[in-house]
């Protein structure tokens, strides 16, 4: 996903956070170790890049709900 703003500083932390969560979707899947493990490394990614993404909303002034009801879908309650 990634997410496109006119606030480069938001911008950028988004571009960031998509890396990264990129780079752990691959490396689990290179790591192997059955569907479980990754399915469960997956999962931890996409949470990191949610809560990335809302503290960079946070410190920039912008709305995050919608960020925040993809962590309660990922199961954190979220936050």
């Amino acid at each position: 996903m990634m997410i496109q703003h006119s606030n480069p500083a938001h911008q950028a932390t988004c571009v960031l956070a998509e890396g990264t969560r990129q780079q752990a979707i691959a490396a689990a899947y290179a790591a192997g170790g059955g569907s479980a493990a990754i399915a469960a490394a997956i999962k931890t990614s996409e949470i990191s890049f949610y809560r990335s993404v809302i503290a960079s909303c946070v410190a920039n002034g912008q709305p995050y709900s919608n960020f925040t009801v993809a962590l309660l879908a990922l199961c954190t309650g979220g936050a």
